[in-house]
C-alpha cells in the first residue's frame, strides 16, 4: 500500500483482513485473520498502455504525462548510503550473476551457448569500461527507491491522471536501483512491442527533465539486464507444469523475444544497425549470417538470392556460361548490392536490426555501406584458407542458391579485392572456424566487446 500508492494514490483503497469462520473465508469481522489482501479500485483494460500500444498508439502529449509523472515520482525520492549502496558493482553483480545462474538451463533451447556467453561478456567489459560512471553514479544520489518493474502493463491511462501500478515490494534490492535502470525497464518494453521511437523519445524526455543526460550512457546496458530479466521469469514460466499448455507455448515464445532483444542491446545498442557478413566465396558467410540472423531476431538477405530475383531467375537453377556472365555482369551485380542494402536499411529501421549476406569483394561495394544508408553498419569478414575454402566448393551441391564452384575457384579468388590496411581497421575480421557454433562465439564476443565500448563511451546528449 505504502509503496505503490507513490504512483497511484486513488487506486490502492486499503488493507482487508480475510476472515475465517465455520461458513469459511469471507471479508468481514468475525472469525480468525487468515490473510490480508489489498483493495483496488479496478481500472479499464483500454487505459493500460501495453492495450493502448497493439491498438491505438498514445500521442506525444499523453506520453508527456507519463514521463512528467515519473519525473515529479524521482524527484521526490531520496538516496540513503544503503539505497546508494545498491549501485555499486559489487552489488549489481549479485542481479546479473543470478541471471546467468538461473538462465543456464535454457541454453541450447531458448538461447544459443554463443548468444549466452556474449551475453555474460557484454555484461563484464561493461563493469570495467563504465566503472567511473557507476561510482560517480552513486555519490551523485542517482540511486533510488524505484519503481523496478516498470512495464507497459502498468501504466495506466484515464481522463484526469496517470496510474502507475504494482512495483516491487517482495525484495528491496530490486526497487533501489539507478533511475536509468528503472527508465531503461520502460525504454525496452516499448522496444519489444514495436514502439522503439516512442520508447526513446520517453527515456530522452525524462533524462532531460531530470537533468541527468547521463543517465542515457548507461540506457543500453540497463535494457540488455532489464532483457535478460524477463526473458528469465518467461523462461521459467514455460516450463512450469501448473501453467497451461498454451500460456507455457506463449511464455517461451517471449522468452526467446527477450533473449534476442538483449543480444541486440549488447551489439549494436538501441538504435537500428545492421550487420554485414563478407568475404570469399566459400568462407562460410551464408551459415554464419543464419545462425546471427536467429540469434537476434533479424531478417537475413542474401545477395545470391537478390540477384536472381532481379534476374527472373528460379533460386536454385545454374544456368551454363552464357547465362552465368550475363547474371553476374557488372550492371547487374551494382543492381544487387544496390538493391540489398537498400532491403538492409528498409528491415533494420523497421525492426531495429537486419543481416546482409554478401562478398562484397570490390572496394566501390564496400563504399556503398555509407552512400546507401544512414543506419549503423557493422561489418563482418569471414577468412578461411584457400584449401578449406575449395574443399567447401567442391561439395556444393544444387541445394545452394550461389552459383560459384570448385571450377570457378581461380577465377573468383583473383578478382577479390581485400579490404586495405584503412578499411580494416572498420570490419570485425573473424577466421572461420571448424564449426559454426565456434565461429558464431568469436563473432559475438568480439561485437560484444564492441558494444561495451560504443555504449559508455557515447556522448549523453547525443
Amino acid at each position: 500500500m505504502r509503496l505503490n500508492r507513490r504512483l497511484s494514490k486513488d487506486v490502492y483503497l486499503g488493507v482487508l483482513p480475510i476472515y475465517r469462520n465455520r461458513d469459511g473465508l469471507h471479508f468481514g469481522t468475525d472469525g480468525e485473520v487468515l490473510e490480508y489482501a489489498v483493495q483496488m479500485r479496478r481500472l479499464n483494460d483500454d487505459g493500460f498502455l501495453s492495450w493502448r500500444l497493439a491498438r491505438d498508439p498514445p500521442s506525444a502529449s499523453e506520453l508527456e504525462r507519463v514521463w512528467k509523472k515519473l519525473s515529479d515520482f524521482y524527484r521526490q525520492q531520496n538516496s540513503a548510503p544503503e539505497i546508494a549502496s545498491w549501485g555499486r558493482i559489487d552489488k549489481l553483480r549479485l542481479s546479473t550473476d543470478e541471471n546467468f545462474a538461473q538462465t543456464e538451463q535454457f541454453v541450447g533451447d531458448l538461447i544459443s551457448r554463443p548468444a549466452f556467453e556474449a551475453l555474460r561478456r557484454f555484461n563484464e567489459l561493461s563493469y570495467e569500461r563504465c566503472r567511473e560512471v557507476f561510482e560517480r553514479r552513486c555519490a551523485q544520489g542517482r540511486i533510488l527507491d524505484c519503481h523496478g518493474d516498470l512495464r507497459c502493463e502498468h501504466v495506466h491511462f484515464s481522463d484526469t491522471q496517470i496510474n502507475i501500478i504494482d512495483c516491487i515490494e517482495f525484495n528491496d534490492r530490486f526497487r533501489y536501483v539507478d533511475v536509468a535502470s528503472d527508465i531503461a525497464f520502460l525504454a525496452m518494453d516499448f522496444d519489444v512491442r514495436g514502439h522503439a521511437a516512442l520508447g526513446q523519445q520517453t527515456a530522452e524526455n525524462l533524462a532531460d527533465s531530470l537533468g541527468d543526460n547521463e543517465a542515457l550512457t548507461l540506457l543500453d546496458f540497463y535494457k540488455c539486464y532489464r532483457a535478460c530479466v524477463r526473458a528469465k521469469v518467461c523462461a521459467i514460466e514455460s516450463i512450469e507444469s501448473g501453467v497451461a499448455a498454451e500460456e507455457r507455448e506463449r511464455s517461451r515464445k517471449r522468452a526467446i523475444r527477450f533473449f534476442q532483444f538483449a543480444l541486440r542491446y549488447a551489439v549494436g545498442g538501441s538504435q537500428p544497425f545492421l550487420l554485414v557478413v563478407m568475404g570469399r566465396v566459400g568462407a562460410g558467410k551464408s551459415s554464419v549470417a543464419r545462425a546471427l540472423g536467429e540469434a537476434f531476431g533479424a531478417v537475413v538477405l542474401s545477395s545470391d538470392k537478390i540477384r536472381k530475383e532481379l534476374a527472373g531467375v528460379p533460386t536454385h537453377e545454374r544456368g551454363d556460361a552464357a547465362a552465368r556472365a550475363q547474371l553476374y555482369s557488372e550492371h547487374m551485380t551494382q543492381r544487387t548490392y544496390e538493391e540489398l542494402l537498400r532491403r538492409g536499411n528498409v528491415a533494420s529501421a523497421r525492426d531495429g536490426v537486419a543481416v546482409v549476406d554478401a562478398t562484397f569483394g570490390k572496394r566501390w561495394q564496400r563504399e556503398l555501406w555509407s552512400q546507401q544508408t544512414n543506419i549503423r553498419c557493422i561489418p563482418i569478414a569471414l577468412e578461411a584458407s584457400d584449401s578449406e575454402i575449395k574443399q567447401r566448393l567442391q561439395h556444393r551441391d544444387n541445394a545452394e542458391i550461389s552459383d560459384a564452384r570448385l571450377e570457378d575457384f581461380e577465377m573468383l579468388n583473383a578478382a577479390y579485392e581485400h579490404p586495405n590496411a584503412t578499411e580494416r581497421t572498420q570490419i570485425t575480421l573473424v577466421t572461420s572456424a571448424a564449426t559454426l557454433e565456434s565461429t558464431s562465439t568469436e563473432i559475438l564476443q568480439r561485437l560484444a566487446r564492441i558494444g561495451a565500448q560504443h555504449g559508455c563511451l557515447l556522448d549523453p546528449v547525443t
